[in-house]
């Protein structure tokens, strides 16, 4: 897939107008702009970056202290679902660009939420690791809290991605607003119940018969 994006990427540079957008606001309004070779090398740069980044950490190369008891196929996907994401981005950015026409936030938020559907089933199976899930102290520190909160997160990631399909059939403007919502509500949701969850297990209720 990371082959394809570039060889895309390649193919297109130079049929790209001398000017191209890269850049867009909260409304989907291009506002920035770059020439056809940043345009297309850009994401792929990206894409390649954040791959050998988790291959690096897979293979020993970067040492985190934390926990490393991610399956291999499980960090598999996780990198197919990272270039999904960006190519599901990328391809259509540019084609819309060749012809002449401006970038659909609707297919945007297409390929997101698949990408949220994916991404909640596999987060379930996601261990504490240097790069992925919600890392904060309350997962870190307790595995129980880790896997509560990536087993809730993961179906509030699948139902912002079903959601999100049949959104993006909305009026453009509506689908662009929805884009962030749909990241960043499950997110926040599952950081308050981790540290929800960590306070009511190091502060269990008192039951009557305990009482003094």
């Amino acid at each position: 897939m990371l082959t394809a994006i570039w060889g895309y990427s390649l193919w297109i540079k130079g049929r790209l107008p001398a000017r191209v957008p890269i850049h867009w606001d909260l409304h989907g309004q291009v506002n920035g702009w770059g020439t056809s070779l940043v345009a297309s090398i850009l994401l792929p740069v990206i894409a390649t970056t954040a791959y050998l980044l988790i291959l690096a950490y897979d293979w020993g190369g970067m040492d985190f202290k934390v926990a490393r008891a991610m399956s291999p196929s499980t960090t598999r996907q996780v990198r197919l679902f990272v270039l999904f994401l960006m190519g599901g981005i990328h391809v259509p950015v540019l084609w819309a660009t060749l012809h002449g026409s401006t970038p659909s936030s609707s297919w945007m938020l297409l390929v997101l939420s698949l990408f949220l559907v994916l991404l909640g089933n596999l987060t379930p199976r996601l261990e504490p690791n240097a790069w992925a899930g919600i890392r904060i102290p309350p997962t870190l520190e307790n595995r129980e809290v880790w896997k509560r909160t990536h087993r809730l997160f993961g179906k509030w990631l699948v139902v912002a991605g079903v959601l999100g399909v049949p959104a993006s059939l909305l009026p453009e403007a509506v689908a662009t607003g929805l884009i962030l919502p749909l990241i960043l509500l499950p997110s926040l949701g599952a950081i308050v119940y981790a540290y929800w969850l960590r306070h009511r297990m190091e502060h269990p209720s008192t039951t009557p018969s305990e009482a003094p």
